[in-house]
């Protein structure tokens, strides 16, 4: 990278600490610029919010703190129409709400969309790391705020290929991504390219979304690790291209899927028909009726 992308963020945020800082010690400010008491009901949500989850503990702490010591740093908003929206400090917000307090603390400061969306990328680098998968969601949230992706690394200060690898993330099946929506740590941008490059290799596109879904299982049980997905669908695809070649028989797959989560895949060729379900799919009742399914239809023959 051109220049650290947490490094970049840290200074813009170190920028707006510092509006911060001077507006405090004013008694007054200039319009448009203040430090008032806003109701906690009437601020909204940053739009350009990266982070994807608020853990329930971590919230808890930081209210027994702000109940303990007060907030030691008000919120940042700024006015859209009759209520405000925030820039930085979604945390300290969903604590008040949490104490049921009625009012916060809060600068409220002109920003344009662009810069609203760095310090809310700066709030959080600088205050806990981000997941290179919620910095890309984040990314692609602010992309069209900028007039090409050159603008949008220029003023991120990152290079455009590994501007790039953040993006790869999209190129992951519904499957992954809601998966990573709950554990955005799973996968880092440079194994996410790397399994997107073997997802676009024209062979066998749903058997490489299969070995994908079990690479997956796998990471999360913690028996593969991240960098090795791109090796396990490339190696399976390689045995299976060896084995059309041997038998001249093309292999027909298909994933079942249960609320969204893959659940069991089926493979056929010209010798082996083969079904695979996780174990915890089916109950024993289920599993039963599956069974007498099966040999209902092998009593029916041919």
């Amino acid at each position: 990278m051109a220049k650290n992308i947490k490094d970049m963020l840290a200074q813009k945020l170190a920028e707006n600490s510092k509006r911060h800082s001077d507006a405090s010690q004013e008694p007054f400010f200039e319009a448009g610029r203040q430090h008032v008491k806003l109701p906690v009901d009437g601020i909204d949500a940053n739009p350009y919010q990266p982070r994807r989850a608020f853990p329930q503990d971590e919230l808890e702490a930081l209210a027994s703190s702000i109940s303990e010591a007060g907030l030691l740093q008000p919120v940042s908003v700024r006015a859209v129409g009759d209520r405000y929206q925030l820039i930085a400090g979604e945390r300290r917000w969903r604590a008040h709400k949490l104490l049921g307090r009625a009012t916060i603390e809060a600068l409220i400061i002109p920003v344009e969309e662009a810069d609203m969306a760095i310090l809310a990328l700066a709030e959080n680098i600088d205050r806990e790391n981000l997941s290179d998968y919620e910095i890309g969601k984040a990314l692609r949230q602010v992309e069209n705020l900028f007039p090409t992706k050159k603008k949008l690394a220029e003023a991120l200060g990152m290079n455009r290929e590994d501007m790039y690898r953040y993006f790869a993330f999209e190129a992951l099946p519904e499957s992954v991504l809601s998966r990573l929506d709950s554990n955005p740590r799973l996968l880092s941008r440079s194994a996410a390219t790397d399994i997107k490059r073997v997802l676009q290799q024209p062979e066998a596109p749903e058997l490489a979304l299969t070995l994908l879904a079990e690479a997956w299982e796998k990471l999360e049980t913690r028996e593969i690790e991240q960098t090795k997905i791109a090796v396990y669908i490339a190696k399976g695809l390689r045995t299976q291209t060896h084995q059309q070649g041997t038998s001249h028989d093309r292999t027909e797959t298909r994933q079942f899927t249960s609320k969204g989560k893959v659940v069991g895949s089926y493979s056929a060729d010209k010798k082996i028909l083969a079904f695979k379900l996780d174990a915890n799919t089916l109950s024993e009742t289920q599993r039963e009726r599956l069974i007498q399914f099966i040999e209902g239809l092998m009593e029916e023959g041919v």
